[in-house]
């Protein structure tokens, strides 16, 4: 069912679009950066001159929000729905089926609808089943690894080398199985990024010139754990691995951006940088440690640190430059946002939790189209977000693993002021103010408790039926 409706949207928007010149897209994603690990957000760990001045050529987003897991992240932007909806609200585990469902669309395969060539280059972590990996996906061409880089890293908390195998790194194109290519040892772990950024600045160059758009993910697997820089930036930076590996991500996002301009078609063409979550603080050697700027908490955990990171967008005379906006943004907007540009169509089969922000990015409007957002891990409502309000209704201790069970601390719920209160100490709940609070909380609430009692899940067996 999802391909004959995407074949049918492929000649619906051929037809309304003939003559278009739409717009390449290039978006690079790393892997639990910190707020606090880039200039342009205040970080001074590291020089980052390229994203700082890949952040003033267009928008900045100073309220990016996204999930709590690497999973969940990747899954709300691929498919601008909650990822409570397609069951990875948590993250794949290696050797387990689970993932993103086929049934699913993805951002991909959206943009193959209206005639664009797609390549992901990097970590996947969706699935490692052959229907769930990039390829089954929407992609014409994979490189990388299905999971985590984390089964290498031994410090890891609870980690047993006999429960969870080491990756592969693996490549394959659309439709065919993943071949691997060789095994992510801590040595290789130190070269991938290298290589996944050569990948990408050949397949612009492959791509720039030719006829149809193209589509290009490149989703880094820095600065995850293992911290282990490349050999030429080991010790660059004079402040331990971490910062090394900062100033590598720097240097891999110039030649990207590079491509682009010595092909010649940066105006053309959009690009998209933001981290998937927030950093992990776990690691006992401090120079391992990401930074979650003025926010508390890290990866996994439902305190601002663990869901607020770097994001940014640039299209030249499309989107200004030098925009610094405290406007909320969500990964999952990505998608219907980029499907308006393009021409292409969302699915209407199911709910979408991502907003078109076109009208917002090109100026047409003052404020963002979101003000409110959910947060869901493992099936629990964690946190809602109303404006600059937050509630916690289950709370991850601060600096918390988040392999650990939640650890309820205090009362539930509690009510922050973001603005005035960006470590979340001074609980709102119960004083002034907290009751209305509590409606303006529930009035974002309800309308996703609705959908759900609607859409409670996808009928994935019934859509398997009538493909």
């Amino acid at each position: 069912m999802k391909h004959l409706i995407f074949i049918v949207l492929i000649c619906i928007t051929t037809i309304v679009s003939l003559g278009q010149d739409r717009p390449n897209i290039v978006i690079m994603m790393t892997d639990n950066q910190g707020y606090g690990d880039m200039g342009c957000y205040g970080g001074l760990r590291a020089p980052t001159p390229n994203m700082d001045k890949l952040a003033e050529s267009g928008i900045q987003f100073l309220d990016f929000q996204i999930d709590a897991s690497c999973t969940a992240s990747r899954a709300s932007f691929m498919t601008a729905r909650m990822p409570i909806r397609s069951g990875t609200s948590g993250y794949v585990i290696p050797g387990e089926p689970g993932g993103l469902h086929p049934m699913e669309v993805t951002i991909a395969e959206m943009l193959k609808s209206v005639g664009y060539s797609t390549a992901n280059y990097g970590k996947w972590h969706l699935g490692e089943t052959a229907d769930r990996q990039p390829q089954n996906q929407g992609f014409d061409e994979w490189y990388g690894v299905s999971n985590s880089s984390f089964p290498v890293d031994s410090s890891f908390p609870g980690y047993q080398e006999d429960l969870i195998p080491p990756q592969s790194i693996l490549s394959a194109k659309a439709g065919q199985e993943a071949k691997v290519v060789a095994d992510m040892t801590l040595e290789k772990r130190g070269l991938i990024d290298s290589e996944l950024t050569a990948k990408s600045v050949d397949y612009i160059k492959k791509h720039a010139n030719k006829k149809e758009p193209f589509f290009l993910l490149t989703t880094f697997i820095n600065p995850h754990h293992p911290v282990v820089p490349h050999p030429n930036f080991a010790g660059k930076s004079k402040g331990g691995a971490y910062t090394d590996v900062l100033m590598e991500i720097d240097y891999n996002v110039s030649q990207i951006v590079g491509a682009i301009d010595d092909s010649g078609i940066r105006d053309n063409t959009i690009i998209i940088f933001f981290s998937d979550n927030g950093p992990t603080r776990y690691s006992p050697e401090a120079d391992h440690n990401g930074d979650p700027g003025q926010w508390a908490g890290e990866l996994g955990s439902g305190w601002e640190g663990g869901l607020r990171t770097v994001g940014m967008m640039s299209w030249p005379n499309k989107i200004r430059s030098n925009w610094k906006s405290e406007e909320m943004f969500h990964a999952m907007d990505f998608m219907p946002t980029l499907a308006n540009i393009v021409g292409a169509e969302m699915p209407d089969d199911r709910p979408i939790d991502g907003f078109d922000q076109t009208d917002f990015l090109l100026g047409k409007q003052e404020h963002s189209n979101r003000d409110h957002r959910l947060v869901y891990y493992y099936g629990d409502l964690t946190v809602v977000r109303w404006a600059q309000y937050k509630a916690h209704f289950v709370k991850y201790a601060r600096f918390q693993s988040c392999t650990a069970p939640p650890i309820k601390l205090g009362q539930i719920p509690e009510f922050y002021n973001l603005n005035t209160d960006p470590k979340e100490l001074f609980n709102l709940y119960g004083r002034s103010g907290g009751i209305p609070l509590f409606f303006k909380f529930q009035e974002a609430m309800l309308p996703y408790f609705e959908s759900m009692k609607e859409f409670p899940n996808l009928d994935y067996s019934k859509m398997e039926r009538d493909k």
